[in-house]
């Protein structure tokens, strides 16, 4: 059994771009634990923030016990505000306590390197927590956690995800599990109507047609939402060579780098 950390800015992040995967180690057995950055209070036209507020923390939890994660971590900044409300270097020692904490062998975030990350709380989440995973084993980092009683830890993997990713390397199998990351998006109802209602906006904005979205009720997101999910993850296996039907693509990084100096060896694969 394996543990599992993830880190995101929003309660959606996570399962747009790895639901089926994290769904998949959760059902092979590991253990899974969410780190949500933000309070998600600023994605709706119809609703205030503090509405939004109560209604994204429950479907965060509804979400997460969907795909079998155990824990979920809020760490309630601002949504939009999180680069300006946490510097760098305290948003960075926060996940470096908690990797220290929970120990994990492979954390799941943002990648701080794929081009054309335009949310800024994306980009901090990535930063900080791509640089946490990476020195949460040098104790003389936040020495002050060491002399609490926590223990340098070192994670083994880190698996990167991206609106526009480079570099992939590693490729998911998630045909068993396609509808368990569309279910758990479900959950996110008010993130889902959003979705539906801001790419509404974008049409009128530019002029185009697209059907069967101009006329859509963006409370009736599920069959769009599944649609496009589908699309996305049939277009991936495509690429991945695996021969299966969805598949989810990753830049993964192994022990440091230290993978490619021992090619000789078979470094066996969880997923």
């Amino acid at each position: 059994m394996k543990r599992v950390l993830v880190f995101e800015a929003h309660g959606d992040d996570m399962e747009f771009f790895a639901g089926g995967t994290i769904a998949k180690l959760c059902a092979l057995g590991h253990d899974v634990s969410l780190v949500v950055a933000t309070d998600n209070d600023k994605g709706s036209f119809e609703l205030s923030a503090e509405q939004l507020r109560a209604a994204r923390d429950g479907e965060i939890n509804g979400a997460a016990a969907v795909l079998g994660i155990k824990r979920v971590i809020p760490l309630g900044y601002s949504d939009g505000d999180l680069a300006y409300q946490a510097s760098p270097d305290h948003l960075r020692g926060q996940f470096m306590r908690i990797i220290r904490e929970l120990k994990p062998d492979i954390v799941f975030t943002w990648d701080p390197f794929a081009p054309y990350e335009g949310h800024a709380d994306h980009r901090a989440v990535a930063v900080a927590a791509s640089e946490a995973a990476s020195f949460s084993h040098f104790p003389l980092y936040y020495p002050e956690q060491i002399a609490e009683g926590l223990a340098p830890h070192y994670v083994c993997e880190t698996w990167f995800f991206a609106k526009s990713p480079r570099d992939l390397n590693k490729y998911v199998n998630v045909d068993d599990h396609i509808d368990t990351k569309i279910e758990a998006l479900y959950q996110h109802d008010a993130q889902m109507v959003l979705t539906i209602a801001d790419m509404q906006q974008h049409l009128r904005a530019s002029g185009l047609q697209v059907p069967e979205l101009a006329d859509l009720d963006p409370h009736d997101y599920r069959e769009a939402i599944a649609r496009r999910m589908k699309q996305v993850a049939r277009a991936v296996a495509e690429r991945s060579g695996l021969g299966c039907t969805f598949a989810e693509a990753f830049r993964r990084i192994r022990y440091g780098g230290i993978e490619s100096l021992a090619r000789d060896q078979q470094i066996p694969e969880d997923v």
